[in-house]
């Protein structure tokens, strides 16, 4: 591994070098690495052959996975492995490392980046055609999937996985444009499966395309302005069906996300994404890989289970921007928790300062839960109605969103990003008999695997799970007993 923390290998503009957080200079992946170095984030460059298959995941595991990755692991800095074999192409990992480098990427306050989303949510600007694009340097209408270096993560996986490929799909009658992140196993040269969850944007266009009789023309873009990758994670409550998430991207940015009309479809692509794969939703289906139980890893640190019955999407065309980086999450960890937990995040502070109580100050959706499971909430109470106020807030969070199965509520006056913290006020603030409001029988997640029947009598089928509200918070009428020691600050 070789470190070039003061050497930047990406062009960078004029705007860019002047230290222009958050400015419309960034709009590829390319530009986003380049300010990065540029605001000392290291990215570490690999420079000898790296296989495509265990190995590129197994170094970024150890070197900057994170919870809940297996021991050992910790957070570390993006990787680029510049030979990744056989394709012998780049490959990027780790760029969502860490919550000061998406706050970087983004230009916001490490602390509140939902207060940015939200503010793009609420100030969208909606993409701009391109014509020409970028991507289009290298237009491979032979295609091949396994000419790209796509990693397979883990022994037993069902095989290579697209991790960070962005679909962008068209209502087929109204043209609204949807773009999301899915699951998508390499099944042939030009063929792949996508697990779409259910209920999700995708799943609701493939199935008015399915009722037509037609196929869902997509483009599968690879490698983007991160911009574009934390708007397409916002959930439905900030980002209804038929919303343009592309215009968050725009909002996030203060200028349009370029788009252009796919060559061999009727779909849209990123303009300036590194790789574009065009194709289909067919109505033609597959088990997830050929042999085997496992997909691949997931974001909740266990092995996927690999799907009995998935749509393929037939691939059409490939189109590659000129000295294009491939991009890539390894599953479980820091980088997908991020990416996850950002957009919950804000569709959580949205919810409840608008429908339960103005008190909350900041959440955060721990890496323990995948970004998705485990809540901390923090408010301040300033009457003894907040008492009531706050704990009926964790209720509505867990009635809201599906996902979440954990909510712990905390003071002003715990670091809510730090796990030591919250703990502490666990074991100082909190009650057993008293604090804990639990729920059974609720909508869950089925790839938690203690959402099963076996884990507990309530659980009478696979996905439905029990929640409950941890209150850590002190009784408003008790606040001066429970005072923080401070000590003396010397100048």
């Amino acid at each position: 591994m070789t470190n070039y923390p003061k050497q930047l290998k990406f062009e960078v503009s004029m705007e860019l070098a002047a230290g222009s957080l958050g400015s419309p200079i960034i709009h590829d992946l390319q530009s986003a690495l380049a300010l990065m170095e540029l605001n000392g984030e290291e990215l570490q460059y690999i420079n000898r052959p790296t296989q495509a298959k265990y190995e590129l995941a197994a170094i970024y595991a150890a070197h900057g996975g994170g919870v809940p990755v297996v021991p050992p692991t910790q957070k570390g800095s993006p990787i680029l492995f510049e030979q990744v074999m056989p394709a012998n192409k780049p490959v990027l990992a780790g760029l969502f490392g860490t919550r000061r480098r998406c706050a970087l990427l983004l230009g916001a306050d490490e602390r509140h980046i939902y207060d940015l989303l939200l503010e793009a949510v609420q100030h969208p600007i909606e993409p701009l055609r391109c014509e020409n694009p970028p991507c289009e340097y290298d237009i491979q209408s032979e295609v091949d999937l396994l000419k790209l270096p796509i990693p397979t993560m883990t022994p037993n996986d069902a095989g290579s996985y697209i991790t960070l490929g962005l679909v962008v799909a068209k209502h087929p009658l109204t043209n609204e444009i949807n773009i999301s992140i899915h699951r998508l196993w390499v099944k042939s040269k030009n063929e792949l499966t996508i697990w779409m969850v259910p209920g999700r944007h995708l799943e609701q266009l493939y199935l008015i395309a399915k009722e037509m009789g037609v196929s869902l023309p997509i483009s599968i873009n690879i490698g983007l302005d991160p911009a574009v990758y934390f708007a397409s994670c916002c959930t439905g409550s900030i980002a209804p069906y038929g919303f343009n998430e592309l215009s968050i991207a725009g909002g996030l940015r203060g200028h349009p996300v370029h788009i252009s009309s796919c060559l061999s479809n009727n779909a849209e692509c990123i303009s300036n994404a590194e790789y574009v794969l065009e194709g289909e939703i067919t109505h033609e289906y597959s088990r997830e890989g050929s042999t085997g139980d496992h997909s691949m890893p997931e974001f909740l640190g266990y092995n996927g289970k690999a799907h009995p019955h998935l749509p393929i999407v037939k691939i059409s065309s490939i189109n590659i921007k000129r000295d294009a980086i491939f991009q890539t999450v390894i599953g479980p960890g820091y980088e997908q928790s991020n990416l996850l937990a950002i957009g919950m995040e804000a569709s959580v502070v949205h919810f409840v300062r608008n429908l339960t109580t103005t008190r909350i100050i900041n959440v955060y959706c721990s890496s323990a839960g995948g970004g998705q499971l485990l809540l901390f909430a923090q408010f301040e109470k300033l009457t003894a109605e907040d008492d009531d106020a706050v704990r009926q807030a964790g209720i509505a969070i867990i009635h809201k969103f599906r996902m979440i199965k954990q909510v712990v509520l905390v003071d002003e006056d715990i670091d809510l990003f730090s796990e030591e913290d919250v703990w502490w006020a666990m074991a100082t603030r909190f009650q057993a008999d008293a604090d804990i409001i639990a729920f059974t029988n609720l909508p869950g997640f089925q790839l938690d695997p203690s959402q099963s029947p076996g884990m507990s009598p309530s659980i009478t089928i696979p996905g439905m799970t029990s929640k409950v509200v941890f209150d850590c918070t002190v009784p408003y009428n008790m606040r001066n007993r429970f005072i923080r020691t401070s000590f003396y600050m010397t100048k």
